[in-house]
């Protein structure tokens, strides 16, 4: 239910399917074409800038690569939108040669051509791979006018290029991976490293401490006498004469007894008990009982 709810797009990007991103953004400036995009490779936008030699460059636009979807061509080579470049005022049958830059390109990056009308739809242009300061490329590629690169197909001095630039998917992926795992062991063996040399400093320090306070002179000894000898029967006196002298300043205390009540019913029965006691112990009575 929760499958069945949820918008398409969220339901297929849980199942894997590349979303791509948004679409180009295409400005102008004399007679360079510059598209600014987001590609699947990055977060952060690209741009790649179209210019044209031997005609006159009328427009670029953006192509979805589903419509140029055929069996062996796997749209994650591709990371940014088809593009359709647009040339007008080429010779009839001449060629006219289509310069694409971008720092987004690598040299192994290649530049495939999308003919619908063609025995074979896609084919790889050969473009020519210049490599620029900054780490910018510049892809170059001869376009025919009605040659196989041409979409129209016609001879009249009209050419419609249609394509993108391809990088192998798994190159890309391989290739981050490798980066990735060694990159953690290279930060963990300069972290490690470092340790290493702060412990041997620390060593160093606390070795040079140790030398500077055995180096410091000693202080000398302070000049005790030895107690004289004391005879045992003046010892003796001299505590007992100590002890009265305390003893005298001592506090005393007087004690206090606590006297307790009686009453006249204890009385009374301590009475009984003595006169039972005086029967008994009286001999005279005795006497007389016998």
């Amino acid at each position: 239910m929760l499958i069945v709810s949820a918008p398409r797009t969220q339901v297929w990007a849980a199942f894997g399917e590349d979303l791509e991103k948004p679409k180009p953004e295409f400005t102008r400036e004399g007679d360079i074409i510059t598209a600014k995009l987001i590609p699947r490779a990055k977060s952060t936008s690209v741009s790649i800038q179209f210019q044209v030699s031997g005609g006159d460059l009328i427009d670029v636009e953006s192509m979805d690569f589903k419509e140029a979807a055929r069996p062996g061509v796997d749209n994650k080579d591709f990371k940014s939108e088809l593009f359709v470049i647009k040339i007008d005022k080429v010779s009839p049958g001449g060629e006219a040669r289509v310069s694409i830059t971008s720092n987004f390109f690598t040299s192994s990056t290649e530049y495939w051509v999308f003919n619908p009308t063609s025995k074979e739809p896609w084919v790889n242009a050969d473009a020519q791979n210049i490599s620029l300061p900054d780490l910018v490329q510049k892809m170059t590629i001869s376009v025919k006018d009605g040659g196989p690169f041409d979409s129209d197909g016609a001879v009249n001095g009209r050419i419609t290029f249609e394509g993108g630039p391809k990088d192998s998917f798994w190159g890309y992926a391989l290739g981050t991976l490798f980066i990735r795992f060694f990159g953690i062991f290279l930060v963990l063996s300069i972290l490690m490293i470092g340790m290493i040399i702060s412990g041997r400093v620390f060593q160093m320090l606390d070795k040079k401490k140790a030398k500077e306070i055995l180096s410091q002179p000693k202080a000398p000894a302070p000049d005790i006498q030895p107690a004289e000898s004391v005879e045992p029967e003046l010892a003796a006196a001299v505590c007992a004469a100590l002890h009265l002298h305390f003893s005298a300043h001592r506090p005393t205390t007087t004690p206090h007894f606590i006297k307790p009540e009686i009453s006249p019913w204890v009385r009374q029965g301590r009475e009984r008990i003595m006169n039972a006691r005086s029967i008994l112990t009286n001999r005279s009575n005795r006497l007389q009982n016998r």
